[in-house]
């Protein structure tokens, strides 16, 4: 008999450990990440994850800012960008660190900085058209919006505070201050 409970506390102690399954991640005191494990209504703490100095999930993308590092899930794909910046603001796909002035933009894997991408970008401010309104992200990382019923063909900086647009081949100018963003027509030349 003891032989037998010895061979079969040794057959217990060798079978692997259950895992429960991962409920949700909440903020703890702290500010950090911590995932919560189990069954509903039975559940565990893990342990705290990174401290999170600013986060935002829209349900299509997840962004996390913690110290040294900012990324941005989607699909289950994950793009991290070293930064030192200890605060962020997040818009859909685009994310806004006022303290280095810098606008990053989710482009499928990567993170792409401001100054790589100039047709969206203006004088370090992000650009969104959707639905009829023209959306300014500005670089403290408040937004703006006004009417553009149209998608703009093209759009680039023409200055530190205003961009050149083009609209169904028409020439605009737009005004990027923030709180006093608006669109001006510029004239056409008559072909004579």
């Amino acid at each position: 008999m003891k032989c037998l409970l010895l061979v079969l506390s040794v057959a217990l102690s060798a079978q692997p450990t259950l895992h429960s399954p991962p409920l949700a991640h909440v903020l703890d005191g702290e500010g950090r990440l911590t995932a919560i494990y189990g069954l509903a209504g039975n559940f565990i703490h893990g342990r705290p994850g990174p401290a999170l100095l600013a986060y935002a999930n829209d349900g299509d993308i997840e962004w996390r800012l913690e110290p040294g590092r900012l990324s941005a899930t989607r699909d289950g794909r994950t793009a991290v960008y070293a930064t030192v910046a200890t605060s962020a603001t997040f818009h859909g796909e685009f994310a806004v660190l006022p303290e280095s002035k810098e606008t990053l933009r989710l482009v499928g894997e990567s993170l792409v900085d401001s100054s790589d991408e100039t047709p969206s970008q203006l004088a370090g401010r992000a650009a969104r058209w959707q639905a009829g309104k023209l959306r300014i992200f500005q670089r403290d990382g408040s937004e703006d919006e006004i009417d553009c019923p149209q998608e703009p063909d093209a759009m680039s900086a023409a200055s530190a505070d205003w961009a050149f647009v083009s609209i169904n081949r028409r020439p605009y100018l737009l005004r990027l201050t923030h709180g006093r963003v608006q669109l001006f027509v510029l004239p056409q030349r008559s072909r004579e």
